[in-house]
């Protein structure tokens, strides 16, 4: 706290503040990924170890939660996410377990959103192809009612511009 809102140095100092996590995290001997404010954790297992991986991921998220109380920040449970992935079969066997965060359950989610890509429990990547279709689209409906004003020059262009970014 006490870093101008806006300034170049805010993040650079968050990074640092929270750089213990990394070794709170390790130390539980589960894998971690650190985006601005989030923190994302994950680790793999066979299935006959499945609820074990539970339960460390749990024993990593309170460790986790327990430095963020003593260092003034807070452990967003509303938007804690949890996703199993695997084959079809064993995501399905996984669907009535939970993660405890706090004082929250947690329930496995089909899908979870990750720097703007939904990742889903297969990994076939539907529920993202779904979503850039429906976006490419709309974007193309856009362009088509204001089409009648435009040169082809400029409608390849929108078209370029609006649509192929969402490839």
């Amino acid at each position: 706290y006490g870093v101008s809102q806006g300034s170049v140095l805010g993040p650079i100092l968050f990074t640092l503040y929270t750089q213990p996590l990394s070794d709170i995290i390790s130390q539980r001997k589960c894998n971690h990924h650190k985006f601005a404010d989030d923190t994302q954790l994950h680790k793999s297992s066979a299935p006959s170890d499945f609820h074990s991986l539970i339960h460390d991921i749990e024993q990593c998220v309170d460790s986790v939660g327990s430095w963020m109380t003593g260092n003034r920040l807070k452990l967003n449970n509303d938007k804690t996410e949890a996703l199993v992935v695997g084959s079809r079969r064993r995501v399905s066997v996984s669907q009535d377990s939970h993660l405890r965060v706090g004082s929250h359950d947690i329930s496995f989610k089909s899908h979870v959103k990750s720097l703007g890509v939904y990742i889903d429990a297969t990994l076939s990547m539907a529920k993202h192809i779904d979503h850039i279709s429906r976006s490419a689209y709309l974007e193309i409906r856009r362009i088509s009612s204001v089409r009648h004003l435009l040169t082809r020059k400029a409608t390849v262009q929108l078209m370029c511009s609006f649509v192929l970014s969402h490839f």
